[in-house]
């Protein structure tokens, strides 16, 4: 029953007994509104129940069985109620009982009147007054708004300090930009001036070379001609009769015997090469200093692995080559001493070089077989007992098994998107960058990228592991 503090006109257009809008309403001698529908349904029920006349449900009033009247006035009322919005004490109000939402039900967390409280649905759980669960609420609502302001303040505070680093940083940057640009500007200006002076250097050399060479050439052209006279005065001598060849031929032949080349024909070009050398010697700038300045201008500079193998690693089925450079499998296990270093269950091995800095690569012929992982792991990794080939377990790697490649990253990882298979494949750590990569070494075109590693300083090994009993691995020199 509604409420009898509830004095708005939606609760006079309410039916007392469905607690809805009246629908085609009618009014008792007593004057109470209903249903129709609602006032003809509770007379069906209670007149078998009903001694002597009926009455009123609301004020008990005596009245015969179909004595009640349409009221076409309430019911335009109605219908205009209906388009009215909603007020807020409307909004209060329970829509099923049209009570007052005084009470919370912890359990279902939404308000209910008296009348929810005492219903099924309601019955067993804890239900409170709405301040009360409304202050409970207020509490918890108030430590997580000082909890999200603390977590404001903090993301304030670091917004701040990033800023301020930022800045920090972006000022050393210009620094460096200007201190970078002005070394450089030395270093040009240095460069064009050495370059003058040297060139100038070998013009004067080309010159004196030139010089030489034709007072060399001079020269011999003289003793070729003296020589073509002594020639031909001989031919003529040991053509004579012998009274005549006889006459003077002791001065003829000391004549001859004093002529001849009066310079070694080999002095000239050891004379240049002198020459060459000692302008070479007294300039190292463009032979030696050249690379000292290559390798202090480009310290990031990708550099090949001279990888091999290291056969204390290597499980007892791997057969590495005497050069170390490539591996198989046996067709059994050999007798070796079960050191620390060695892999005992799966059949792996590690290189010997190993990486603390830098960008590097190295090339691995991997053929057309399968049964194989190749990539970088950490020497601390465990090498012993059987493991998974993850990053997180040290190994990034990528591997070929059930005729695919696929990244080691998972027992279900997805084949790698290839337009041809690789034989040989490039991998490239950037150990700083913290990145390990494969790419096809013929075509360039990248397989799989590791990113975003993290090797905390530690030492970083090429990393290989060989099941296939076929499958070979070589590496390039």
């Amino acid at each position: 029953m509604a409420s009898s503090s509830s004095m708005d006109v939606g609760e006079e257009a309410t039916c007392p007994i469905c607690m809805e809008y009246l629908t085609d309403p009618v009014t008792l001698d007593c004057g109470h509104n209903f249903c129709r529908d609602c006032i003809v349904k509770y007379f069906d029920i209670w007149e078998p129940m009903q001694v002597g006349d009926l009455e009123c449900p609301i004020c008990k009033a005596r009245m015969q069985r179909g004595n009640f009247r349409p009221n076409w006035q309430l019911a335009n009322i109605v219908e205009k109620i209906k388009l009215l919005p909603p007020n807020k004490e409307e909004k209060d109000l329970c829509k099923k009982h049209q009570e007052k939402l005084h009470l919370f039900c912890k359990e279902d967390e939404e308000l209910v009147c008296f009348v929810c409280e005492r219903s099924p649905e309601h019955k067993s759980h804890t239900v409170v007054l709405k301040e009360e669960a409304a202050q409970e609420y207020k509490t918890l609502i108030c430590d997580r708004l000082e909890h999200l302001k603390r977590e404001r303040e903090k993301i304030l505070a670091y917004e701040a300090e990033v800023g301020e680093e930022s800045n920090s940083l972006l000022k050393l940057t210009e620094t460096e930009r200007q201190n970078t640009l002005e070394r450089f500007k030395q270093l040009h200006q240095f460069l064009e001036e050495r370059e003058k002076h040297l060139l100038n250097e070998i013009e004067e050399m080309e010159k004196e070379i030139t010089r030489r060479r034709e007072e060399h050439l001079a020269r011999l052209s003289q003793e070729f001609s003296s020589l073509e006279r002594s020639i031909r005065e001989m031919e003529e001598k040991s053509q004579q009769p012998a009274s005549q060849l006889l006459q003077d031929v002791r001065r003829t032949l000391q004549r001859c015997a004093q002529r001849g080349t009066s310079e070694n024909p080999l002095t000239f070009p050891l004379e240049l090469k002198r020459k060459f050398s000692t302008f070479r010697a007294a300039n190292p700038f463009l032979y030696v200093e050249l690379e000292k300045i290559k390798d202090a201008l480009l310290p990031g500079l990708l550099k090949k692995a001279n990888v091999t193998l290291d056969p204390d690693t290597a499980h007892p089925c791997l057969i590495l080559s005497e050069d170390r450079k490539s591996l198989r499998r046996g067709d059994k296990e050999q007798a070796l001493p079960d050191n620390p270093e060695r892999f005992s269950d799966w059949p792996c091995v590690l290189g010997c070089e190993g990486f603390t800095a830098g960008r590097h690569f190295w090339e691995v012929t991997v053929g057309s077989r399968e049964g194989l992982a190749i990539g970088v792991a950490r020497k601390s990794m465990g090498r012993k007992g059987c493991f998974s080939l993850r990053p997180e377990r040290g190994i990034w790697a990528v591997g070929k098994w059930h005729g695919e490649y696929k990244a080691c990253t998972s027992p279900c990882s997805s084949p790698l998107s290839l337009s041809e298979e690789p034989r040989r494949i490039w991998v490239t750590l950037d150990y700083e960058g913290g990145y390990v990569s494969f790419s096809d070494a013929d075509s360039g075109a990248e397989l799989h990228m590791f990113s975003g590693a993290l090797f905390f300083g530690e030492t970083l090994l090429p990393f290989f592991c060989l099941w296939g009993n076929e499958t070979k691995l070589r590496i390039s020199s």
